[in-house]
């Protein structure tokens, strides 16, 4: 009897002991859990709110995801972040410069990641790469002719065989090309007439480009001329007052641009029918509450889509909002994208 009664209170003390050890760890088990929880919580949020901006499942507009997400999300994910009506033609990281070509058929791109630049040419209609030599953003005369100013050095560049034609400034191309320090008016109407090309670039200087038809055997008489050679500073009203012929290339933001086919009308608000006037695409914006909108840029080579970009790259935090010189910390880069008419709105494709 003994020996059962020593047994049984051994076998008592036992599971007390058992009972006990295991209270002593319960609470040991829940902080490892809580800690452990909050370690899944702190890793899981931020991959959370990576992936689901990459993938587009929220902060879409918003430019404090897009400035701390979108330079690394992967490629593959750009479209995911944007409308359906949207297609990204140039990521926003690396940041670059573009201008089209005056068919919409390329778009220049010059590029540059940690002091680096690259430049190519973008076929639109392929969508394939084309190299080309880096150097300053062209002005294009034609697609395959390009103007390139570097700095006291203007020259024509042919796409196709490479070659460069040095152009002159006219009032300095002749020794009668100036009268009393000022540019000889009427000598210069003679020559832009002898011309057989003649290109007016829209920017802030008016610059006229006239190209013979002999310019790339003798490229001496290929000149250049600008509004700081005329009275008052007005190129195109001198060409149309002298019945000069020209041609002009678009400014690389002309604020709106009729489609080819002069359906449409585009502007940094969205694509409108030119009759009745009624908006068939929104325009894009960087950031909802700010409404930023991207600027129109010119219609691709098939009058189905423009080329958008931005001016200037909108600020995250800026400084002296409402002084004239306000400071921009953190800005935020867009990309190129190219926003399409609806399909509705198009004319069917013809078949042979």
């Amino acid at each position: 009897m003994l020996y059962l009664n020593d047994g049984r209170l051994e076998y008592e003390m036992n599971i007390k002991k058992t009972s006990q050890s295991e209270i002593t760890h319960l609470p040991k088990q829940r902080g490892h859990s809580f800690w452990l929880t909050r370690f899944a919580l702190l890793l899981g949020v931020p991959l959370l709110l990576y992936y689901g901006y990459c993938w587009g499942w929220w902060g879409r507009s918003s430019l404090l995801l897009q400035y701390i997400f979108q330079c690394g999300c992967p490629t593959v994910s750009n479209e995911a972040r944007y409308p359906d009506e949207v297609d990204v033609i140039v990521p926003a990281c690396p940041q670059a410069r573009v201008r089209l070509s005056p068919s919409g058929h390329f778009l220049h791109v010059r590029e540059w990641r940690a002091g680096i630049t690259t430049a190519y040419l973008l076929d639109l209609q392929t969508m394939q790469r084309i190299d080309v030599t880096n150097q300053p953003l062209p002005s294009f005369l034609t697609d395959d002719l390009w103007f390139i100013e570097n700095g006291f050095e203007n020259y024509i560049l042919d796409r196709i065989t490479g070659m460069q034609y040095p152009t002159h400034k006219f009032r300095y191309s002749r020794p009668d090309a100036q009268i009393n320090g000022e540019t000889n008016l009427t000598l210069l109407v003679e020559n832009l007439k002898q011309a057989e090309q003649v290109f007016l670039i829209g920017a802030s200087t008016d610059t006229v480009v006239a190209l013979p038809s002999d310019f790339r055997t003798d490229p001496e008489r290929n000149f250049i001329a600008n509004r700081f050679d005329l009275p008052d500073f007005n190129m195109e009203r001198f060409l149309q007052e002298n019945n000069i012929s020209y041609q002009t290339v678009l400014p690389d933001f002309p604020g709106e641009v009729v489609s080819p086919d002069g359906r449409f009308i585009a502007r940094h608000d969205g694509i409108y029918l030119v009759d009745p006037g009624e908006k068939i695409v929104e325009g894009y914006s960087a950031s909802r509450f700010f409404r930023e909108y991207y600027s129109v840029r010119g219609w691709t080579y098939d009058g189905s889509s423009v080329i958008y970009s931005m001016f200037l790259n909108p600020c995250l935090i800026e400084i002296g909002f409402f002084s004239d010189d306000p400071a921009c910390y953190f800005k935020v880069p867009q990309p190129v994208i190219l926003l399409k008419v609806p399909q509705e709105f198009l004319l069917p494709t013809e078949t042979p």
